[in-house]
């Protein structure tokens, strides 16, 4: 999705808005260039659940953690942000820019679908050499349940294929 585009997509993003996504990503695997299927296996995601957030008056990743840590009878005044691991977010929007590109950040509400494709001919998700699973930290997010736990994701814009919100799509 090009810059113009995502930026009137939430031109008027008052506090946070619920948005359908889809993207097609490059998938990073272990074992380098050794790996046979380096470079050459995508992932498309349809109909992800996202939440927006412009962070305007308060962080909503903050806010969100915070409750659930009550919800769970956990100290929500003992969690601390840390600070942004990259990127610099911009003033008021839910963009990030790194490196003069720029970025989609969002909460993961439900993931979608998720298809493999090698060399554009799909693939099971077992049968991909080097995938990379994600470890979790038992002690992220102040402790969080992992049921819980407040899933940032951030999208490069041209990964992006659409956008659904308001009852409008764009792609």
């Amino acid at each position: 999705m090009d810059r113009n585009t995502a930026h009137t997509v939430f031109a008027n993003l008052a506090g946070g808005t619920f948005v359908g996504l889809d993207s097609l990503t490059q998938v990073k695997l272990k074992g380098g260039k050794k790996n046979p299927m380096q470079a050459r296996v995508t992932k498309l995601i349809t109909d992800a659940q996202v939440m927006c957030f412009s962070n305007s008056n308060s962080n909503a990743y903050e806010n969100m953690v915070r409750r659930r840590l009550a919800a769970e009878g956990k100290a929500a005044k003992d969690f601390v942000l840390g600070p942004r691991a990259w990127g610099e977010r911009i003033p008021g929007t839910c963009f990030v820019e790194h490196c003069g590109k720029q970025y989609l950040e969002v909460i993961m509400m439900r993931a979608g679908k998720s298809t493999y494709f090698l060399d554009g001919v799909e693939i099971s998700k077992h049968d991909i050499e080097g995938l990379d699973e994600p470890t979790v930290n038992p002690q992220a997010q102040g402790g969080l349940s992992e049921e819980n736990r407040v899933q940032i994701r951030t999208f490069a814009l041209d990964s992006i294929v659409a956008l659904r919100a308001n009852g409008q799509e764009w792609k």
